[in-house]
């Protein structure tokens, strides 16, 4: 293996918690980490991607709906009720250690992603199946004005030089899947990832986001206590392009980086008649009139580092222009319809507001100003409160065993070289709470936004202590430790809410938590980190919830994995479960 490869994996492996596995699924996962976070700018879990069997042609299926993963036909509809005319992503992988690029390996995976989509895969494994079932609730349900894009990833360690054999493959696999008229054929891609590129990826997915641009046209801002430094101004759309743009090792382009963005970049539609109209109107003028009729965009930069009229900025995120930004790449890059013009790079200004900061407090501030007419996630403001500042301060400075990393913004621990599983993104603290705290673990996976719209005035609030919170998300944390490193059996992940739940149960006897005594609260909260810091004692718990969720169950009569799924996302199921574990204490 290449010996740059191999201390990033080595790295990877020990900040993932997946020393334990073997070295050829620690790479497949590895591999995922690297397009998911570093080339395609995902928020989202490799591990979870990953594929844990011996699938055939498959090491992992990524199926993303407005940038969130789904695994099985309950949380695709889940996401598909909340959202108007979703994006929706379909990611392939399969990743060889070795450093050739077999022909009869790529072919089979390239039947094995043909096969998930006409049935083929079948029965393939529970996990495939699950996907599968996924898929279909989307293409009956969730297909809008646009189609699903695909992508297909084949990775090895070598460098790959295009023989003559696999391309003419690569093209006919590619002719296959346009014929079938279900994807967005605009956004079909089919790439063969080599060792330069792995390394490429790994960084930018570990790495602060940096970049150089020229902005002559400025003006330096007021003085504020919360600022080092802030520019208001113009920029040439040439420049803005920098900001968020993603090129391979070779300087090729790949696609916009979604991971500079606050807001989702998935809310813009290139054919909304808003967006097609400032486009022809761009087109029509030559781009000259749309520094006075767009409101600009503006970045948020831990670090500026100005020569003259040079900035180089690092660890920056764009705040507010998402539509903006994503309209001039079209423009310059051209779209399905209309060819490139770069012309228009140097053509286009754009109002440009450039803050230095590393007051978080006040970086929030801007990003809820500048943010409030726009489509942002409920999670994204809910983690801006500030009560989750004072959350994310206290996880992060306990002692190491009990060091929670909350996650208030995307990629906000990237750079830092800390366990990766020990980062939580708001969602994960959402179900954590809703699970071990409220007692409502049939609706923790499928429906925390309407927990936390129900529960709005009575969770995450100024006064409440941070640590019956941090207690839950440290259970939430050591029981996927235990997972990841085969000490509880991975079908126990079903049940991931009822144990939550069960734990929980266990401590507070039924109580409400939060209309204890603070000092009863604090002590519930240290129970609940000794029991998840005792191996044995967690492990006990574990095997306790599941004898009572499967006594249930077999009296039910519910055997088969999508009939458990159902029932346990029941009230009346949750109801029961709650009496017996208790009447079981």
């Amino acid at each position: 293996m290449n010996p740059v490869i191999r201390a990033q994996l080595r790295e990877f492996s020990a900040a993932s918690g997946i020393l334990n596995e073997k070295q050829d699924t620690q790479f497949e996962i590895y591999s995922i980490f690297c397009i998911m976070t570093g080339l395609l700018g995902e928020n989202i879990e490799a591990y979870d991607v990953h594929l844990v069997g011996d699938e055939f042609g498959l090491d992992g299926i990524a199926i993303v709906v407005q940038g969130e993963l789904v695994k099985n036909r309950e949380e695709a509809l889940e996401k598909l009720d909340n959202i108007n005319n979703p994006s929706i992503e379909f990611i392939f992988f399969q990743a060889k250690t070795g450093t050739s690029y077999d022909y009869g390996d790529i072919s089979k995976f390239f039947d094995a992603a043909s096969g998930f989509f006409n049935g083929e895969l079948k029965g393939e494994s529970p996990a495939i199946d699950d996907l599968i079932d996924a898929m279909e609730a989307i293409y009956e349900k969730g297909v809008g004005k646009r189609n699903p894009r695909l992508s297909c990833y084949y990775v090895a360690t070598g460098n790959y030089e295009s023989p003559a054999r696999i391309e003419k493959l690569r093209t006919n696999f590619k002719s296959q899947l346009q014929e079938t008229n279900i994807f967005d054929n605009s956004a079909l891609s089919v790439e063969f990832v080599g060792a330069s590129d792995l390394q490429q990826y790994y960084r930018a997915a570990t790495s602060a986001v940096e970049v150089d641009i020229d902005f002559a046209r400025n003006v330096v801002m007021p003085n504020n206590n919360h600022v080092e430094e802030a520019y208001v101004g113009y920029i040439d759309a040439a420049n803005l392009l920098k900001l968020y743009t993603l090129r391979d090792a070779s300087g090729n382009l790949i696609g916009v980086n979604r991971s500079v963005f606050f807001d989702n970049i998935r809310d813009y539609d290139s054919k909304s008649k808003i967006n097609v109209s400032i486009k022809d109107n761009v087109r029509s003028s030559g781009g000259l009139e749309f520094v006075f009729r767009n409101n600009g965009i503006t970045v948020v930069s831990k670090n500026i580092d100005r020569t003259g009229d040079k900035f180089r900025l690092e660890d920056f995120q764009i705040v507010n222009g998402c539509q903006t930004s994503n309209i001039i790449f079209d423009l310059v890059y051209g779209e399905e319809d209309e060819p490139a013009n770069f012309e228009l790079a140097n053509q286009i200004q754009v109002p440009f507001r450039l803050i230095g900061s590393r007051d978080d407090d006040f970086v929030s501030s801007i990003i809820v100003g500048t943010n409030r007419q726009n489509p942002v996630r409920d999670e994204q403001f809910w983690a801006l409160r500030p009560f989750m500042k004072s959350f994310e301060e206290y996880c992060r400075n306990l002692e190491a065993e009990e060091i929670i990393y909350f996650e208030r913004r995307d990629n906000q621990y990237r750079k830092m070289d800390i366990e990766r599983t020990r980062v939580m993104q708001p969602a994960v603290v959402m179900k954590a709470v809703a699970a071990a705290l409220l007692c409502q673990p049939h609706r923790a996976a499928r429906d925390y936004r309407g927990i936390i719209s129900e529960y709005e005035d009575s969770i995450f609030l100024d006064d409440h202590d941070v640590r019956i919170y941090h207690a839950v998300a440290y259970l939430y944390y050591r029981l996927e430790f235990l997972w990841r490193n085969q000490r509880i059996p991975n079908d126990y992940k079903t049940f991931r809410y009822y144990i939550m739940a069960g734990v929980g149960l266990s401590e507070l006897d039924g109580a409400n938590v939060f209309s204890l005594k603070k000092n009863k609260i604090a002590a519930i909260a240290q129970k609940i980190i000794d029991v998840s810091k005792d191996e044995d004692s967690l492990k006990a718990l574990v095997e306790k919830v599941i004898g009572v969720v499967q006594a249930r169950l077999a009296e039910m009569g519910i055997a088969t994995q999508e009939r458990v799924r159902d029932t346990i996302r029941s009230e009346t199921f949750a109801s029961a479960f709650r009496e017996r574990f208790l009447a079981s204490k």
